[in-house]
């Protein structure tokens, strides 16, 4: 059922060994040092908030957004303070945040459905609704207004949906599905690379002109918004006066995996064990490797990259966390179990 079925027993015990110590460490982290979660009053939820009543009001994106990062203090120099407009634009035009909502959950549905199917496909009903049932709670944000206004929220949505596509061989919606969400966060930047490796080592060429054609539109997107940026700034911009690479380590990454929807509710020290075991459960699942990738790439990158008021980054990656974590029982079951002897 799992990879650890076929490996030798030393081995299956060796990997489950380094699992249960990073669990330990996490454990002895939360429970000793957690994370401190710095900011004021004034979040980052509550700029796009802002800038949203400011574009219904009639002002254009940019000129919202670069009142709202000054008002607030907020730096304005770098491009990558300034969020792409997709997705904020997009809710411009609808009457009420309620409309995003409800587009949202149809597009959790359907990739709960899909879940289900490319889980049932590989294990059993009981996995299929163990998947589904630890997916909710984790995608629960889009269902509050402050949810909603996080592209990095609605770019791991986009993200999951893109992964059961692929598991369901619907290669054509899981490309779409990455691509939008590469519009709506530049931080899915490591996933798209990912599919990429997938699509080459597949030998996909219809897949890989579709990841050309995306990404030179997503080229010009993005220049285009650089250039409507340098357009706004004048003689009296904030630059922060330190960069995005903190070293934060395993304290950031803890503090990444805890932003999961409802589980951002408990304690830390669930999501000390947590994030090891779903971790564990994706790389055994047969069909997780992309996910299994997707999550590990993440966690190595926000544990050198990220400040610490950006743990809401791991809204990213924690919907496809929860895909593994079913996959946790069954993989130390089968590779600590006694092997059977080869007549």
């Amino acid at each position: 059922m799992t990879r650890f079925a076929v490996m030798p027993r030393w081995l299956g015990a060796a990997i489950i060994s380094a699992f249960a110590v990073s669990a330990f460490a996490f454990f002895i982290l939360a429970e000793t040092a957690p994370p401190e979660r710095i900011g004021g009053r004034y979040s980052d939820v509550n700029a796009y908030l802002d800038i949203l009543t400011l574009m219904r009001g009639g002002s254009g994106y940019y000129r919202a957004v670069h009142d709202t990062l000054l008002a607030h203090s907020y730096g304005t120099t770098s491009v990558f303070n300034w969020r792409t407009p997709a997705w904020l634009e997009l809710l411009a035009l609808f009457p009420s945040i309620a409309w995003a909502q409800a587009l949202l959950m149809g597009v959790a549905l359907v990739s709960l459905f899909l879940a289900y199917g490319m889980v049932r496909k590989s294990g059993n009903s009981f996995l299929a609704l163990a998947a589904v049932l630890g997916i909710l709670p984790s995608i629960a944000l889009i269902a509050g207004p402050h949810g909603v206004v996080l592209t990095e929220v609605v770019a791991g949505l986009l993200i999951l949906f893109s992964i059961v596509s692929y598991g369901n061989d619907r290669w054509v919606a899981g490309l779409l599905a990455a691509l939008a969400a590469l519009f709506v966060r530049e931080l899915t930047a490591p996933y798209i690379l990912i599919c990429i490796a997938f699509a080459v080592y597949r030998k996909n060429r219809r897949e890989l002109a579709g990841w050309t054609i995306g990404l030179l539109a997503y080229c010009v997107y993005f220049e285009w918004h650089r250039f409507k940026i340098m357009q706004q700034l004048g003689p009296h911009e904030i630059s922060y006066p330190d960069g995005w690479m903190r070293f934060g380590g395993m304290r950031f990454v803890l503090e990444t995996a805890h932003f999961n929807g409802l589980l951002d509710l408990t304690p830390l020290l669930i999501t000390a064990i947590l994030l090891p075991a779903a971790l564990m459960g994706l790389f055994a699942w047969r069909q997780g490797l992309r996910a299994a990738t997707t999550v590990a790439a993440y966690l190595c990158i926000f544990a050198v990259a990220g400040k610490p008021f950006n743990f809401y980054w791991g809204a990213l990656y924690t919907p496809l966390l929860m895909l593994g974590l079913p996959w946790a029982v069954p993989a130390v079951y089968e590779a600590l179990a006694p092997r059977k002897p080869v007549s």
